[in-house]
C-alpha cells in the first residue's frame, strides 16, 4: 500500500544538496527519533529485563548467556548512540549531493516509515533473509572464546523465535507513530509518549 502511495507522488528533480531531498529528511528524522528513543535509561533497562528473562530460559547456558549479554549490551546501545543520522542515510543511499529524486508529499516522513517497515516485515517473513542473519550470527560466535558451540547452539534455538517475535511486533504496533515519524492524529492515536509509558509499564 505505501509502495504506491510513494510511487504516485513522484516528481523527477534534480537536486543540488542533500539537504533539500525530502527522503533524505524523512530518514534523519526516523534514525534521530529512533536513536533518542532506544537511548533512553528506562528503555534500555526495559530491554535489557526482556533479555534477561530470554537468558533464563536457556538452562544450563544461562549464565553464560548473561556473561555474553552484560558484555555486548552496553557496547550495542554506545553504538546507537554514536549513529550519525546523516552518515547512516547517506551510506544508505538515501541523502546524496546529486542526485535525481522524487519530490513527495508533506506526510513523505510518514509514508517513507511505513515503507521501510513494511520492507522489514517482508524480510523477516522471508526464510532466505533468516538464514542469512542466523548465517551471520553463527560467524560472530567464532569470536568468542571457549563458548563458539554454546553460542551457535543458542543461536539456532533463539534467533528464530526472537524474528518471529520481532515481526509480529511490528505488525501489531505503530512502529512510525512511536518515533513520531507519523503524525498520530491523522492515523492511530498513538505517540511517542504512550509508547514510552507503554514499554515502561509492560
Amino acid at each position: 500500500m505505501y509502495k504506491e502511495q510513494i510511487a504516485s507522488t513522484k516528481i523527477p528533480i534534480t537536486l543540488l544538496r542533500s539537504k533539500h531531498n525530502p527522503l533524505c529528511s524523512a530518514c534523519e528524522n526516523i534514525t534521530r527519533e529512533a536513536i533518542n528513543f532506544l537511548s533512553e535509561k528506562q528503555i534500555q533497562d526495559k530491554i535489557m529485563t526482556i533479555l534477561h528473562d530470554t537468558c533464563s530460559q536457556t538452562f544450563s547456558f544461562e549464565q553464560k548467556c548473561l556473561e555474553i549479554l552484560d558484555s555486548y549490551a552496553t557496547l550495542v546501545f554506545a553504538k546507537i548512540a554514536e549513529i550519525k543520522p546523516d552518515e547512516f542515510c547517506k551510506q544508505y543511499g538515501l541523502c546524496r549531493d546529486t542526485a535525481l529524486f522524487s519530490a513527495v508529499k508533506s506526510e513523505s516522513t510518514c509514508v517513507f516509515c511505513h515503507h521501510i517497515i513494511d520492507e522489514i516485515v517482508s524480510k523477516l517473513k522471508d526464510p532466505d533473509a533468516e538464514f542469512e542473519i542466523i548465517q551471520l550470527l553463527l560467524k560472530e560466535c567464532n569470536k568468542i572464546e571457549g563458548h563458539q558451540q554454546q553460542c551457535k547452539r543458542m543461536v539456532l534455538q533463539y534467533v528464530p523465535l526472537v524474528l518471529v517475535n520481532g515481526e509480529k511486533f511490528l505488525e501489531k504496533n505503530n512502529v512510525c507513530a512511536m518515533i513520531q515519524a507519523c503524525d498520530a492524529g491523522k492515523r492511530r492515536t498513538f505517540n511517542l509518549f504512550s509508547a514510552r509509558k507503554l514499554v515502561r509499564d509492560a
